[in-house]
């Protein structure tokens, strides 16, 4: 397998019209899995893969197994295993994060497939969390490995996804029971809202090269990163105690993670990005814990799948309960 390493990600061109894209992953998956050690992402392109059934084969050719019950994001049709991307204003951005890193498990490796560009923007800019956890001050870099991050999610009916679609259960009983098995901690408001807290880390160590990553979903929870208005209308609906809002952060131990901080943070990775430009049947494959995503805003049609696969486990990655947190907080 050749690749262009001139550009990042790195990118390998289909020299063979007509070749089964299927077939190919499954031949060279130990030379992608290389490029991903040492990059975290690679962009396939040429291969022509532009329907979902395709995209599974080809994401289920690079992993010993693809993730089918994801609740965070919407199925595709007739794709029991491929998702469509997150449903999110056109004109605003997905700040980075590592997919599900907040969760008690995560996808090793995601997967993109570019349906349709967008005629304007809509970038998937990466990220390397190693290079940020380096570039961050040393003090801000040792309270976030220390602390970790604490995360508190309300399930607000028309503002996120609902819990009966995030658990696929309409059951509270069995979402206390599933909450109880992964250490997260849930109640249920008087309003029906389902509240979780849990605790996850803020740096891992990669398990393949021990090399230590900013890992987290910090910007997709901390009401630091909402638009003034949209904080002002929260403000408005919840109060000023971020805990009723839809989503927020702190550290580990409850601490304020101040906007200083955060903003800090949001520099740093737009001054590490990398972007690309989609073109049609590309197909991206990421590290999800080596590299965070994002995706920019843009105009015109714009459709990408998603798939994700051979999940980790934090317990497993962490040694809990022996590492001595407590996955909820």
């Amino acid at each position: 397998m050749q690749f262009d390493k001139e550009v990042f990600p790195p990118v390998v061109r289909c020299a063979v019209p007509g070749i089964d894209a299927r077939e190919w992953a499954a031949a060279n998956r130990e030379a992608v899995d290389a490029v991903l050690r040492e990059s975290g992402a690679l962009l396939l392109r040429g291969f022509g893969v532009t329907d979902a059934e395709t995209f599974e084969g080809v994401a289920g050719s690079l992993v010993s197994d693809l993730y089918g019950d994801y609740g965070d994001l919407p199925h595709e049709k007739d794709a029991d295993r491929v998702y469509k991307s997150t449903p999110y204003p056109a004109e605003q951005s997905i700040l980075f994060h590592h997919e599900s890193s907040h969760m008690p498990q995560w996808p090793s490796r995601q997967f993109f497939c570019c349906v349709q560009p967008a005629s304007e923007g809509g970038a998937t800019p990466i990220v390397d969390g190693r290079e940020v956890y380096a570039a961050l001050p040393e003090d801000i870099r040792a309270r976030f490995e220390t602390a970790g991050i604490r995360y508190v999610r309300n399930f607000i009916d028309g503002l996120d996804v609902g819990w009966q679609d995030m658990f696929g259960t309409d059951d509270r009983a069995e979402v206390e029971r599933r909450c109880g098995a992964q250490g997260v901690e849930c109640e249920w408001l008087p309003d029906g809202t389902l509240r979780t807290r849990q605790w996850a880390p803020a740096v891992v160590r990669h398990p393949g090269s021990g090399d230590p990553v900013f890992f987290n979903q910090l910007f997709l929870h901390h009401t630091a990163c909402l638009d003034d208005s949209v904080r002002e209308l929260m403000a408005s609906l919840f109060g000023e105690d971020e805990a009723a809002f839809p989503r927020s952060a702190a550290y580990g131990d409850g601490t304020s993670i101040d906007k200083a901080t955060v903003d800090l943070l949001r520099g740093l990775y737009d001054a590490l990005a990398r972007r690309f430009s989609w073109e049609k049947g590309d197909v991206v494959v990421i590290d999800n814990m080596l590299v965070s995503h994002g995706r920019d805003p843009f105009g015109g049609e714009r459709k990408i799948m998603v798939a994700m696969g051979d999940m980790v486990t934090r317990r497993e990655l962490l040694g809990e309960p022996g590492s001595g947190r407590s996955a909820a907080v």
